[in-house]
């Protein structure tokens, strides 16, 4: 028995009122109820919503409801991993990058060579307090083995926010795909601490993945992963109860050469571009000629740039113009060819941006003009045109339920993973960070994530889609017409 029958049922119970009753004054087909309550069939969402009111049912019971009904369309598996990714991308938009003073201070005097800690508070002070220190120099090296599922210290990213220059490196496990049903989900839990402290790093963060399947990770040490910086090595249990505080050099050293020759023999998670060359490269190198996944708050025009049009958006005069011209071109001969998988899900608000300014988020303005009005109708009548065939998936994310941040560009490739680009409302300014997860599993789950966007309720209905693009592609032809009509 599923949970959304069990919980149907429940509900029904609770009415106190026939089945036959409820169907009739419902609107709902009986027959459908009573195969639903079975799991010989899945009610449609019209008469979901019936029963919700009908049955004059609470706000919470509604949403609990609500969460069965998804769980029983898509898979428990696919729902858990869907919703944790909306659970990361909920949390992007929330974070802060401006520099900060350093809000904490050294909490406890650091331990005695070999001293022992017990208790996670015990623990966390110290880690605290080493972290504090050691990164007071700028050319400190902090080298990470954690137990899997823990995230990096918190520290780590108020240090780095603080303006602190230092670099981490993390050995980070993955669970290989045949190693269960939750193998995924459990990868996209470790991927949530990584991206953030990416972004806060400024480049200075960088992960290095491996596969290991759960009897692997057991070990008959008791104190198998550590912390290790400049001057200090931090041996720690899995939970985080108990730690071993080292300063002898030469054990720090044979610690240090360990976690390189490791690095060596991983892969790597994170890797930096920042300048536009690069960036176009990245995209050319991470998206394969049979599909195309994008968020970002703008839709993405790249099938309609024609290398005349790159021509005529590049500032004249800028460095290496020519070279950028070609990239581009070659990127966006890529996604010309696209007639299928070809997903663009974006925000109402950075539709309605570029209709207005024809400022493109995702290109430095210092290398590439706005849009005219010309253009930008142009734009939106073919991205209007290739949405209502079926040519382009795009999407207009309801923000309330699934928000997007407005300083990057997510892009997913089931064979090349997930990237992220730092675009213009990036803090530290555009493709200052740019973050390749280079995981084919992780790609997937996103891409996955992306194609079952347009049938969920995350998203606005196609025909409200297309209703915004006629709004503005109607006042971008009347300011048009009015521009031609002026007295010269």
């Amino acid at each position: 028995m599923s949970k959304f029958s069990f919980y149907l049922k429940e509900l029904l119970e609770q009415q106190g009122e026939p089945i036959t009753k409820v169907a009739k004054n419902a609107r709902v087909d009986r027959t459908s109820i009573h195969k639903a309550l079975n799991d010989k069939r899945i009610l449609s969402y019209t008469a979901l919503r019936r029963l919700t009111q009908y049955l004059q049912l609470t706000l919470p019971q509604i949403r609990e409801l609500n969460r069965y009904y998804e769980m029983l369309l898509q898979g428990e598996d696919i729902f858990y991993i869907q919703e944790e990714i909306r659970a990361l991308l909920s949390r992007l938009p929330q974070m802060t990058f401006a520099v900060q003073t350093s809000s904490f201070a050294p909490a406890v005097n650091v331990a005695a060579p070999s001293a022992l800690v017990y208790g996670h508070s015990q623990v966390d002070a110290i880690i605290r307090t080493i972290l504090y220190s050691e990164t007071a120099r700028e050319d400190a090296a902090i080298y990470l083995s954690l137990p899997p599922g823990m995230a990096a210290p918190n520290e780590l990213q108020q240090l780095w926010g603080s303006g602190r220059r230092f670099t981490a490196c993390q050995l980070a496990a993955f669970l290989p795909n045949h190693a269960g049903k939750s193998t995924a989900l459990a990868n996209l839990r470790l991927l949530q601490m990584v991206i953030p402290m990416a972004l806060k790093s400024r480049g200075q963060y960088n992960a290095y993945y491996y596969f290991a399947n759960h009897k692997d990770l057991a070990s008959p040490d008791p104190l198998p992963y550590f912390i290790l910086t400049p001057n200090y090595l931090i041996r720690s249990d899995e939970k985080g109860s108990a730690a071993h505080i080292v300063t002898d050099p030469e054990l720090i050293a044979l610690y240090r050469n360990h976690f390189s020759q490791l690095m060596r023999e991983c892969q790597p998670l994170t890797s930096y571009a920042n300048d536009v060359g690069s960036v176009l490269e990245a995209y050319m190198d991470n998206t394969s000629d049979t599909g195309y996944y994008t968020m970002m708050t703008q839709p993405c025009f790249g099938r309609y740039y024609t290398r005349e049009l790159i021509e005529h958006c590049y500032r004249p005069g800028i460095p290496e113009r020519d070279t950028l011209v070609e990239i581009s071109d070659r990127r966006f001969a890529r996604l010309r060819s696209l007639n299928k998988n070809y997903y663009t899900i974006f925000t109402e608000t950075g539709l309605r941006q570029f209709a207005a300014d024809g400022v493109a988020a995702d290109l430095p303005p210092e290398l590439v003009l706005p849009g005219t009005v010309s253009i930008r109708l142009e734009l939106l009548r073919q991205l209007r045109q290739d949405i209502a065939a079926g040519v382009v998936v795009g999407c207009i994310a309801d923000t309330s339920r699934l928000d997007i941040p407005n300083y990057l560009t997510l892009t997913a490739d089931p064979q090349f993973g997930l990237h992220l680009y730092a675009i213009q409302g990036f803090p530290n300014g555009s493709y200052t960070c740019n973050l390749h997860i280079q995981e084919a599993s992780i790609g997937q789950s996103f891409c996955n994530f992306i194609k079952s966007l347009p049938d969920s309720e995350w998203i606005y209905p196609k025909e409200r889609t297309l209703s915004i693009l006629d709004e503005l592609i109607v006042q971008l032809q009347t300011s048009l017409t009015e521009r031609e009509e002026e007295p010269v």
